[in-house]
């Protein structure tokens, strides 16, 4: 694992950690399972997830991203490279307040959304438990829900697009498309 140590280390300005004490901060989240992490990167900005994504899939091991850890069923821990958002990637970049959007990176945590729009008359959704710890992009992945959620729906009631990278490392953007253009994308022949 060197070799991808030291290959990450190079394609990214964010930090690598393949340390024991790390892989064994990332093995566990609020779930009961433990499974040790390949390494841990920290990405500073998107080229980083960009340049993550790219090595991992050249050297044909698997990427795992990972918000606050606060999964109950063990979704942010696996025998991957671990890519943890919520240090660097964590702003709030644009609210639109006319039209009720933010936009956000992945490490946002909800209770700070919140604190950030409520001044505005606003608030995020899905009224987790873990909200002082939960991040916008572990909520996305996971599609949180709560006690709530009948009045206040899931987190995907409230996206309305996401910008990913794709396993091959290209960036797409994911949002409600007419048949139109889901014909063209489809052929279009990339992911």
């Amino acid at each position: 694992m060197n070799a991808l140590y030291e290959e990450l280390r190079n394609a990214i300005e964010g930090e690598v950690r393949f340390d024991p004490y790390s892989k064994a901060l990332y093995s566990t989240d609020a779930s009961i399972y433990r499974i040790e992490p390949i390494g841990v990167v920290i990405p500073r900005h998107m080229g980083d997830v960009i340049a993550t994504v790219d090595v991992a899939r050249r050297n044909q091991v698997p990427v795992l991203p990972r918000g606050g850890g606060t999964s109950l069923a063990g979704q942010t821990v696996g025998h991957a490279v671990v890519m943890d958002c919520s240090k660097y990637m964590n702003r709030i970049l644009e609210v639109n307040p006319a039209e009720g959007w933010v936009r956000l990176q992945p490490g946002v945590v909800q209770d700070d959304l919140n604190a950030h729009l409520r001044p505005l008359g606003f608030l995020f959704g899905p009224d987790t438990s873990t909200s002082n710890r939960a991040t916008l992009g572990g909520m996305t992945g996971n599609n949180s829900a709560s006690s709530h959620s009948i009045v206040y729906g899931k987190t995907i009631d409230h996206v309305l697009e996401l910008t990913v990278v794709l396993s091959d490392g290209s960036t797409t953007v994911f949002k409600s498309l007419d048949k139109a253009q889901v014909e063209a994308k489809l052929a279009g022949g990339a992911l």
